[in-house]
């Protein structure tokens, strides 16, 4: 059976988890070099304002040639206060939000200081928390063999054909699709894991 290789993610999107969740053997590639501006700092929440980007500074030891598995947190920007805080403001009154705010919590302010481990303790935990049995593996070494479904270079930010949820921030003539896994996880609860198997 072919392993799916996907980039690390940071509280990765819906399309990135519906993705996950159809995947037999999923292994996250840590020898790849470090990819500017997508998924593997980055999430999208919805807020008052509307859409809101949550970014992880971080340090690249090797500078462009810096490998996944090398790149660190940067401690320097308070950034996992700031996370915690648009988090807080954006789903403090969503349905589920003290259903799992405290691990959310956990999860932003963990010690781990390299972004490759950092991430894989996030999305394994999400899996736990949506009831998807997977184990995360990662890659010994990059390769560009077809043997592998390949999703390193997956556009998961683009929007996608999904059914609507209420979102708190939403009114009733406009749904922001494939956001952070956790405004699903926060507005839909024990039925985001349906919302992933069926999309």
């Amino acid at each position: 059976m072919a392993v799916a290789v996907f980039p690390t993610a940071y509280f990765g999107n819906i399309a990135y988890f519906a993705a996950l969740a159809k995947s037999i053997s999923p292994v996250i590639e840590g020898k790849e070099h470090f990819v500017k501006q997508t998924l593997r700092t980055r999430c999208t929440i919805l807020g008052a304002n509307g859409i809101q980007q949550l970014s992880i500074p971080v340090i690249r030891p090797n500078g462009s040639k810096t490998l996944m598995e090398d790149v660190l947190l940067s401690e320097t920007d308070p950034w996992k206060k700031i996370h915690w805080r648009s988090i807080e403001s954006a789903y403090a009154s969503a349905p589920f939000f003290e259903e799992y705010d405290q691990e959310i919590k956990q999860l932003i302010f963990q010690d781990e200081t390299n972004l490759l481990k950092y991430n894989q303790r996030i999305t394994q935990e999400i899996l736990q928390l949506l009831d998807i049995n997977l184990e995360l593996g990662h890659t010994e070494s990059y390769e560009t063999n077809n043997d592998r479904i390949d999703f390193r270079m997956v556009d998961f930010v683009s929007p996608i054909e999904m059914k609507k949820y209420i979102q708190v921030f939403s009114d009733s003539n406009q749904f922001f699709a494939n956001l952070s896994i956790l405004d699903l996880l926060f507005c839909e609860g024990p039925m985001a894991r349906k919302w992933l198997i069926n999309s």
